[in-house]
């Protein structure tokens, strides 16, 4: 990447800032070679060079000319070619160089065609070594431009590679590459590089010729393993001042070589136990035979990798058979080589094992492969184990034939150890060699001539194979002595007598003891003691003997004999030597001795006449007794090599005669053999030069202990034609011995038997002698080796293990390796002390370790208790021994050092909490769950989830419930100090809240629990959630603008609406998680059960579009995405051809409605994140009278669907329709058998028009009324009225049910001509004695709770916004006032604003009253409305509607300046023109049509009730019902066009800005003030009750009412024309003025006051009697005028209180009410109230009449302060005071005239100090 940045910046910087041409190409001599460097033409010559061109004004041409190498005094001339490459001609002047060192032509004009050339001749004539420099001007017509031309001096230059790159190399090995460096200047340059390790070059300095290269050599040889990148220096020049740098970069990699022993290496079969090392196992190889295996060393990375194969063991074993040859190489980047090894083996029936290991270089890897191989021998067998000839006569000859096989694979060399030309059997083979898998059949010959019985155990000599025997058996018989015939079984039960020491006695003394019972028969018909029956070994079958010490320990080649010898020769072997004289031979004495209880006879075969002969042939021993014999040398003939092997049999003497022999003593001979040898040589003549193979020259014996034998096999062959003398000098240690010894070899081969009996712990190497033909310079050196080995075995870490701590409860396994380093096969066994045996096991705890292997036993710690241990377990070990019944060698003791600790095991979680948050049901949440161990110890656990569900469900539904918490992993290790991350899955399956425990158990190796109890790990938190959504806030407008939030959200369905997006989807629904087109009918079907109704309500034909808009927010807490879907974004498309053209009315009517786009939604769908809002509009065309209808889907992906059935009603502009969103109307449930039951209300919505009169059918209510014992339960009020378009009248119903149940009745209502509709009325009647506190009285009619109060959905021109729509003033006792502040807001920054509040029914003004009711709102300034509600009449539920007419004063003043200049251009064109001569007609059309005056608007915008007289008149306009066939786009686009040119040529008359208008709701419930207290005991204090309210307002009683009023709750004002009206106005005012002026009037006034008590006086209060003086008899004057005046302020206060009650500001909602205070008026005695009391006087003590009249004014000044405070009217006005008073302080709050929140200042004074005067107080 660097390289190609380089060669990127360099073409860049090449290029100037003129457009090249391509170089030309020039002559250059075949001599010059060019190359390419980085991307440029460069020649090897310095005079040819390509130079790029370059364009001038046209004119092509070199961009300098260049003289180099040029000599002082000489002449040198360059072209200068110029080359038009315009497509016209041109003009060039030129001037000629200023210096004279440079010339050229004289200047002339050049003329240049288009692609003409011009060659400028220049020459340059240097006089001394300077550089000279010079140009040439050049002028067109087009421009000017200079060729620079220079001279310059030759200096040393190299050229040199920027970069170059080694690319990759193995860590401590080394790259090269070669490149080039060029001398570039006519001079010797000398060089120097300096690099840095790990780069170098060579060489490091010379000298470059000229134009010269020179070779150099670049080595990389990285010590580590990262990326070098060096800049190498190579100085040159004069003084090496000049220098160019190289950039060399190396990548240093270590090597990764893995060892692959074989297609399946990866395999667990390959791999040991601890998977550090590579198993080649070579299986079994006979012994002799090398295989060859291959490793394959394979090299991952990519570098090539050097390695070394390490043979340990090679050089310091002697029994090595693995070998490798190539110990060295390299392994090339991501590739493999094969490695040989071999396995040659050289002992019989070993396993051996060996290890290599390959080494990468630097010893960054190793990698050991285990090699493994057994040896085996060939498999010769006998087909029989004996051959019985039985009986036949001496001098006859019988056959039998046998078989010898080999089953190996190997072939074999046998030998049958036999003289045929000496015994009584004879093979016709007696040695040779059988190929693998076959066999030689043998001819076995009997020729007995003694008439005795014949038994010879004959052993086999196989090479490499323990040596066989064939059993020989015969009988001979004569005319004068025929033995008992000898059989097989006798041979059989000999041996048994004889492993019982029975067979040294005669059978005739065993016959005798037989009978006399001191022996007798077993079960096998041989002899036994019967005392011996329990003792064990009897018991026991014969040991076998091994072959190789049966056949060598025969008591002469060895002191050890297999059995107790019955008959032995003091001599095998007897040896004549060299005979010079054939005639003069002494013989040699033999001596045989009886070993026996019995005589014996000895036999010898042969006669005299043999050149080996034994005299005397016959001998009868006694017992125990020894007789000598004579071996006799008979040579025939000088010269030669005489040898032979005697054969004698010796038996018991009773056994010649079958009379005398019984069949159970029967016993077979023995015998002996006795080989001679000796040669008839002269001592000058040499003897025959051997020709022989030897098969080993180097005898490694196996391993034994001390005291145990090996033997190993030598085979001699004879490849001459002459015997071989053979003679093994016997070994001077005794450790080896060899058998046969000596003999004559007259066959092809000689088979030889070496034993090795160490008799101390050490190795043996000897070499045995063999002569051959008596002659020493034919003695041939065999080299044994042999060792007796000692058990030692090499511990790992020096017998130190250590365990890791571990948990208690559980263990730890380690693995400990064991090598046997001695030769021998050991045998070992662990041993540990009780207690250490309750702590440590091991496997194996005994087996066999092979000669250098390394064993790796894996040992269990488990602790019982939190300490530390120190163990001492003991191996002991032993070598194995020959066989496995041997008992092997010495036991020795390597003891081991144990060392481990017990501790408690724990478990945490990083975090005790893990919260998932909202998951979406369904889908999954993952968390990373960290657990740590934070003992020393490692643990092994299993975790466990406990699930606990809270929610909505029962707990039957939810028990069953899969646990919705998976973990990745609950079974697992974790290490000591060591933390694990564990995935925590949650996939709820319901929306409910999941609290997840995970605890832990420990486990012990066996996955029991270590404890029953469980630990805690951590709490894991979820909340399954579906997306869910609600509508918060609603607003209409366009045709509903009429319509209250309560009544959109009652038409919109909105609280089932969120009740049902709050609701689970079923599993129907989330069939499909997305908006899906899933089906190909045209009325695709749903799969929900949530249906509701979205109702647009009803408007005339030709109305503005009923908009709604719906503000939804994503409640939830998880990711929303919605859609509205249409029928067709359901449905498939399908192909022309799959559909079938036929439609329901259904469909058709769908199909209208979608074609039409009656009902629109933007946007159709959305994503909300959670809290986030969006308003989404619903929009409905009122173009097509009719009631529409169309099904739209809102699917919530993976959530709830909704189909949302859409209506629409679109009314003519003559029909008289009132618009029922149901047909049923649900009151509000009511206790049965209440007195008062609140009034409820039912409204009826003028859809039309046109007014709508209408009248409700009571006959259904009479004939419930008649079933219910003729008791009303439903009563309509006001059952007939008129409604006004696009008004709501409210109706109103007592629902009083009689019992606890549900009332129904279909009561029909009728529309003057109009449709009637039959509504279906049901009430609910509960006792509430029974229901309780379950079923609490509802301050609102309807379930409207969701309606929100707060204005959430701007409105398109809406300024004025309320802090609330809707005020709850839920319930209110009766004759009390409630109250609520509503601000109104202005918004707008720049437009000033008017309100003014209107009730939508007349009869509301009684009850709701606002101040102010008007006002002007500055740009983002605020009113403070205050609301109060007047609980009057009957108990009722209340649903007010409050509208609140804003204008806009600032588009208003726009409106009315446009309005005056538009009247002003009407008024000038009416009255002015202007008379031209053309086109008057024109003229006059368009003064008549330019001011333009468009007519009202159709419907009602205002709901003021002087308005709504005249709309009768203010009827809307219709127009005719849109064509069925809708025209082209181009034809509407056209239309508009012209109308909109058309409108151009007209000022249209400027339309009053439309008032916008803004609902505030107000909800109720009063009650009688005795069923408040009961119910609502504690809320008595919020309300105070004022009494005298319904004397104000006309409901109480006449007499008590100083003036009747009627309450404006009925009306009583009568209808009358004006005339009448001035007719009764002139009357009253006569009866005025006639009163005014009588005086008979003015006096009946006056005696008013003087009138007297009326006789029910006496119901009042008793006087209390005043005890006075005479002089006191009447009252004081000053007492009565006291009392006089206290009236006229009682009056005067109780009128003023009156007055204070809040009025409206408002004609139209003014509540007109008079104060009635209590008569005050004073007694006829003397003006004294009656119910004044009167202080009494004591009697005893008279007082004067001042203090009478101080204690008087004193008691009565109390009294008329308790009366007042008793005063209903004091208590209006301190309510009203109190009212007045906070209000005055939140609308100071609010406008910020001071802070409310503030806390309150406490001033703390200093004291006064203390005076005199104060101190004498």
């Amino acid at each position: 990447m660097q390289c190609n940045t380089k060669i990127f910046y360099q073409r860049r910087h090449e290029m100037p800032g003129v457009i090249k041409q391509m170089p030309d190409v020039i002559n250059i001599e075949p001599t010059i070679k060019l190359k390419t460097l980085n991307g440029h033409l460069v020649s090897n010559n310095n005079n040819y060079k390509t130079i790029a061109k370059t364009v001038y004004n046209g004119i092509e041409v070199v961009p300098n000319i260049v003289w180099q190498g040029w000599e002082p005094g000489a002449e040198y001339t360059k072209n200068l070619l110029l080359k038009n490459v315009n497509v016209k001609s041109q003009k060039l002047k030129y001037s000629p160089p200023t210096t004279r060192f440079f010339t050229s032509l004289y200047p002339k004009m050049i003329v240049l065609s288009a692609g003409m050339s011009y060659t400028l001749p220049i020459t340059f004539r240097p006089l001394e070594k300077n550089i000279y420099e010079d140009n040439i001007h050049f002028e067109s017509s087009e421009g000017s431009f200079d060729i620079p031309i220079k001279a310059v001096l030759p200096e040393a230059e190299v050229d040199l590679p920027g970069e170059l790159n080694l690319d990759m190399c193995a860590v401590q090995d080394f790259t090269k590459i070669t490149f080039e460096m060029k001398n570039t200047s006519e001079l010797h340059v000398g060089y120097m590089w300096e690099a840095n390790d790990p780069f170098s070059i060579q060489p490091l300095e010379g000298t470059v010729e000229p134009f010269k290269s020179c070779t150099f050599t670049a080595t990389f040889r990285p010590q580590s393993a990262k990326v070098f990148v060096a800049d190498t220096v190579c100085k040159y020049g004069p003084s090496l001042s000049k220098s160019k740098y190289t950039r060399l970069e190396g990548i240093g990699k270590y090597p990764h070589l893995l060892c692959v022993t074989g297609a399946t290496d990866f395999t667990s079969s390959q791999k040991s136990a601890s998977q550090k090392e590579s198993i080649l196992d070579f299986g079994q190889v006979p012994i002799g035979k090398g295989v060859e295996k291959f490793v394959e060393i394979r090299n991952l990375s990519p570098v090539n990798a050097p390695y070394r194969i390490e043979h340990p063991s090679g050089t310091s074993r002697v029994d090595t058979a693995f070998s490798c040859r190539q110990l060295e190489g390299v392994v090339p980047a991501m590739n493999s080589v094969r490695v040989p090894i071999y396995y040659n083996p050289t002992i019989l029936n070993t396993t051996s094992i060996d290890y290599f290991h390959v080494i990468a270089i630097g010893d960054i890897s190793k990698t050991t492969v285990k090699t493994v191989g057994a040896s085996k021998g060939p498999k010769i067998e006998l087909n029989v184990n004996h051959v019985n000839f039985l009986q036949v006569d001496a001098g006859q000859t019988y056959k039998k034939a046998i078989e010898v096989r080999n089953n190996g694979d190997i072939e074999a060399i046998f030998q049958f150890h036999i003289d045929n030309e000496e015994s009584v059997f004879k093979f016709d083979i007696t040695c040779g060699s059988i190929k693998p898998m076959s066999y030689k059949k043998i001819i076995v010959t009997f020729q007995p001539t003694h008439p005795i019985n014949y038994y010879r155990r004959l052993p086999c000599l196989v090479q490499n194979q323990d040596t066989l025997f064939l059993d020989l058996l015969g009988t001979c018989h004569t005319e004068t002595g025929k033995p008992a015939v000898l059989q097989y079984k006798h041979v059989e039960r000999y041996r048994t007598h004889v492993d019982r020491k029975l067979s040294v006695f005669p059978p005739e003394q065993l016959n005798e003891m037989l009978k006399e019972g001191k022996l007798k028969l077993d079960e096998g018909g041989a002899l036994m003691d019967p005392g011996a029956e329990v003792i064990e070994p009897y018991c026991e079958p014969i040991s076998a003997i091994p072959p190789m010490d049966e056949f060598f320990n025969d008591g002469y080649y060895s002191d050890i004999s297999c059995t107790v010898p019955h008959v032995s020769m003091d001599s095998h072997i007897v040896d004549f030597g060299r005979c010079n004289s054939l005639q003069d031979i002494e013989s040699q004495t033999l001596n045989i001795t009886n070993h026996t209880s019995g005589k014996v006879t000895i036999q010898w075969m042969g006669g005299v006449n043999h050149v080996f002969s034994v005299v005397p042939a016959t001998m009868d021993l006694p017992p125990n007794k020894t007789s000598s014999f004579r071996v006799q040398f008979k040579p025939t003939s000088p010269n030669q090599f005489f040898g032979s092997e005697l054969e004698c049999y010796c038996y018991y003497k009773s056994m010649r005669d079958y009379r005398l022999v019984e069949d159970t003593t029967h016993c077979p001979p023995w015998c002996l053999t006795l080989t001679t040898t000796g040669h008839t040589f002269m001592p000058n003549n040499e003897t025959f030069l051997p020709r022989f193979n030897l098969d080993f020259n180097r005898l490694v014996f196996p391993a034994v202990n001390t005291g145990e034998t090996a033997y190993r096999t030598l085979c001699l062959s004879n490849s001459g034609t002459v015997p071989i003398l053979y003679d093994f000098q016997p070994d001077h240690t005794g450790i080896f011995s060899i058998k046969p010894s000596k003999g004559l070899l007259t066959k092809a081969q000689q088979m030889f038997v070496v034993k090795m009996l160490p008799s101390a712990v050490k190795q043996y190497r000897q070499k045995l002698k063999l002569m051959l033909n008596d002659d020493v310079k034919h003695t041939q050196e065999i080299l044994v080796w042999g060792s007796a080995e000692e058990a030692f075995v090499l511990l790992e870490n020096d017998g130190v293990m250590y365990f890791k701590p571990t948990c208690v409860g559980t263990n730890t396994k380690k693995a400990y390796s064991v090598t046997n380093t001695s030769r021998i096969p050991l045998r070992f066994e662990w041993r540990f002390t009780h207690k250490d045996a309750q702590l440590l096991s091991v496997s194996p705890q005994q087996g066999i370790i092979l000669p250098n292997e390394s064993q790796e036993h894996v040992w269990t710690f488990a602790p019982k208790t939190q300490d530390k241990f120190v163990m001492k377990p003991a191996l002991i070990a032993w070598g194995q021994g020959q066989s496995s019944s041997a008992s092997g060698g010495k036991k020795r003791q390597f003891l081991v050092r144990a060392i481990g600790e017990g501790s408690q095991g724990q478990l945490r979680a990083e975090q005790s909490y893990f919260d998932f948050g909202n998951v979406i049901v369904g889908s999954t949440a993952t968390k990373h769950i960290v657990l740590c161990n934070d003992t020393d110890c490692e643990v092994k656990y299993e975790l466990m989830i406990d699930q606990n569900i809270s929610g909505p469900y029962e707990e039957g539904i939810t028990r069953m419930d899969s646990i919705a918490l998976e973990l990745e992993e609950t079974f697992g290790v974790l290490a000591a100090r060591s933390k694990k991350i564990i995935a925590g899955t949650v996939r709820p399956v319901r929306r409910v809240y999941y609290q997840f425990t995970i605890s832990y158990q420990l486990l012990s190796p066996n996955d029991t629990p270590i404890s029953e109890e469980s630990q805690h790990v951590c709490h894991v938190l979820a909340t399954g959630v579906f997306p869910v959504m609600a509508v918060t806030d609603a607003r209409s407008y366009g045709s509903a603008i009429g319509l209250s939030k309560k009544q959109l959200w009652s038409l919109f369905s909105l609280d089932n609406f969120n009740m049902c997006l709050d609701s689970d989807p079923s599993s129907a629904e989330l069939m499909y998680s997305v908006a899906t087109r899933h089906s190909h009918r045209r009325r695709p079907p749903v799969y929900t059960r949530a249906i509701l109704d979205f109702n647009f309500s009803a408007a005339p034909v030709g109305s503005e579009p009923c908009v709604v808009d719906l503000m939804v927010e994503n409640t939830g807490a998880v990711f929303l995405e919605w859609s509205f879907l249409f029928p067709r974004d359901l449905q498939l498309e399908l192909e022309y051809w799959a559909e079938t053209g036929e439609y329901d009315e259904d469909e058709l009517h769908e199909m209208k409605v979608m074609d039409n786009k009656l009902f629109d939604i933007q946007p159709r769908k959305g994503k909300l994140q959670p809290g986030e809002t969006k308003t989404v509009q619903f929009t409905y065309k009122h173009t097509m009278p009719g009631t529409d209808r169309l099904p739209v889907l809102l699917k919530l992906s993976r959530g709830r669907e909704i189909l949302l059935n859409f209506i629409g009603v679109t009314v003519e502009s003559d029909r008289r329709y009132i618009h029922f969103p149901s047909n049923k109307h649900m009151f509000t449930p009511v206790p049965a058998g209440q007195q008062n039951n609140p009034k409820q209300i039912y409204e009826l919505y003028n859809g039309g028009s046109v007014p709508v009169n209408y009248a409700i059918d009571l006959v259904p209510l009479e004939l419930l009324k008649q079933e219910n014992f003729d008791q009303a339960v439903f009563e309509c009020l006001n059952p007939q009225g008129t409604i006004l378009p696009g008004r709501t009248t409210a109706t109103e119903w007592l629902f009083s049910p009689l019992e606890a149940k549900t009332y129904m009745v279909d009561v029909p209502i009728h529309i003057d001509r109009g449709d009637s509709a039959l509504i279906t009325l049901t009430g609910v009647g509960y006792d509430q004695r029974v229901m309780g506190d379950t079923m609490p009285i509802s301050d609102q009619q309807a379930d409207l709770t969701g309606v929100p109060a707060v204005q959430s959905v701007p409105v398109p021109g809406q300024l004025l916004f309320l802090s609330q729509e809707r005020i709850v003033f839920g319930n209110v006792p009766m004759y009390s006032q409630a109250r609520h502040l509503v601000f109104a807001i202005n918004r707008s920054h720049d437009h000033v604003v008017s309100f003014e509040w209107h009730v939508t029914a007349s009869a509301d003004s009684q009850y709701l009253s606002i101040s102010p009711a008007s006002g002007l709102l500055e740009p983002g300034h605020s009113e403070l409305c205050d609301v109060t509600f007047t609980a009057s009449g009957a108990s009722s539920f209340y649903d007010l509607d409050l509208v609140c007419e804003v204008t806009d004063e600032t588009e208003l003043a726009i409106y009315r300046k446009k309005l005056k200049e538009w009247q002003q251009e009407k008024n000038r064109q009416i009255y002015e023109f202007t008379i031209t001569e053309k086109n008057l007609n024109e003229n006059k059309d368009k003064t008549l049509l330019s001011v333009e005056e468009r007519p009202p608007s159709g419907r009602l915008k205002s709901l003021d009730q002087n308005c709504r007289a005249e709309s009768e008149s203010d009827l809307a306009k219709y127009r005719t019902l849109p064509p069925i066939k809708q025209s082209s786009i181009d034809e509407d686009k056209l239309r508009e066009r012209e109308v909109s040119d058309l409108m151009k040529e007209y000022w249209p008359k400027p339309v009053q800005p439309t008032p916008f208008l803004v609902h505030l709701g107000v909800t109720a419930r009063t009650h009688d003030i005795t069923e408040f207290q009961m119910n609502f005991p504690e809320d008595e204090k919020k309300y105070f009750i004022d009494r005298t309210l319904s004397e104000r307002l006309g409901e109480g009683k006449t007499e008590k009412t100083a003036t009747s009023t009627t309450t404006q709750g009925v009306s009583t004002e009568v209808k009358c024309s004006e005339s009448e009206g001035e007719v009764i106005a002139g009357v009253m005012s006569n009866v005025l003025r006639g009163l005014l002026d009588d005086n008979n009037f003015h006096e009946a006034v006056k005696k008013l006051a003087d009138e007297p008590v009326p006789y029910f006086q006496q119901f009042g209060d008793k006087p209390h009697e005043v005890i006075i003086d005479g002089d006191m008899d009447a009252p004081s004057p000053e007492v009565g005028e006291t009392a006089a005046s206290r009236y006229e302020v009682d009056r005067q206060s109780s009128v003023e209180s009156a007055k204070s009650v809040p009025w409206s500001r408002d004609g139209s909602i003014k509540i007109e009410t008079q104060s009635a205070p209590a008569s005050l008026g004073p007694s006829s005695h003397g003006g004294t109230p009656a119910d004044t009391p009167i202080p009494a006087v004591d009697p005893v003590t008279p007082r004067s009449r001042t203090e009478v009249d101080t204690s008087y004014k004193e008691e009565k000044a109390n009294q008329d302060r308790e009366e007042i405070k008793r005063n209903p009217t004091f208590g209006v006005v301190t309510e009203n005071l109190l009212e007045n008073t906070l209000l005055n302080i939140i609308s100071e709050a609010f406008n910020e005239e001071f802070n409310i929140t503030t806390r309150p200042r406490l001033v703390a004074l200093l004291p006064k100090p203390s005076t005199p005067q104060s101190g004498n107080k």
